[in-house]
C-alpha cells in the first residue's frame, strides 16, 4: 500500500504562501503600468483557484514606439501548468486595456470545459448499426 505523498517529500507544484509566481517582463516606467501588474496578479490569483498548480505565469511586454504618434503594446502570455501550457498574444495602444482583453482570455479559460467530445470518436452509422444487430 504505497501512496505517493508529495507534501512529505517536499516536492509539490502548490504555492503555501498563495503566491503563484507571476513575472511581467519589459513593463515601462508609467502610473498605468502599476494597473495592468496588479490586473495581471489578480487575474492570475483568480485562475490559481481553478488550476491550483500553476508552475509559471509570465507575461512579456513589448512596445512599439514612433517618433510622433502614440506607444503600441504586445503583451505575449505564457502560463504553465502541469500538462498544459496556455499562450496569449494581444496587442494594443493602452497597457491596462491590453491586459483587460487577456485576463477576459484566461477567464475564459475557467469556465470553459476541459475537454470537448468531437465528433470523430463516435462510431460511423453504418458501423453503429452492425454493432447494435
Amino acid at each position: 500500500m504505497a501512496q505517493n505523498n508529495d507534501h512529505a517529500s517536499g516536492k509539490t507544484s502548490e504555492h503555501p504562501s498563495g503566491k503563484v509566481p507571476a513575472f511581467i517582463i519589459g513593463l515601462p516606467e508609467d502610473p498605468t503600468s502599476a494597473l495592468a501588474e496588479s490586473k495581471f496578479k489578480k487575474t492570475i490569483a483568480t485562475f490559481a483557484k481553478v488550476y491550483p498548480k500553476i508552475d509559471e505565469a509570465r507575461a512579456n511586454v513589448r512596445t512599439h514606439a514612433r517618433p510622433g504618434s502614440k506607444t503600441r503594446y504586445e503583451v505575449e502570455v505564457f502560463v504553465q501548468i502541469p500538462g498544459h501550457r496556455f499562450e496569449f498574444v494581444e496587442e494594443g495602444w493602452e497597457l491596462p486595456i491590453v491586459f483587460d482583453r487577456i485576463s477576459d482570455k484566461l477567464k475564459r479559460l475557467m469556465t470553459k470545459p476541459a475537454e470537448k467530445t468531437s465528433y470523430r470518436n463516435f462510431p460511423a452509422r453504418s458501423e453503429f448499426a452492425e454493432e447494435t444487430e
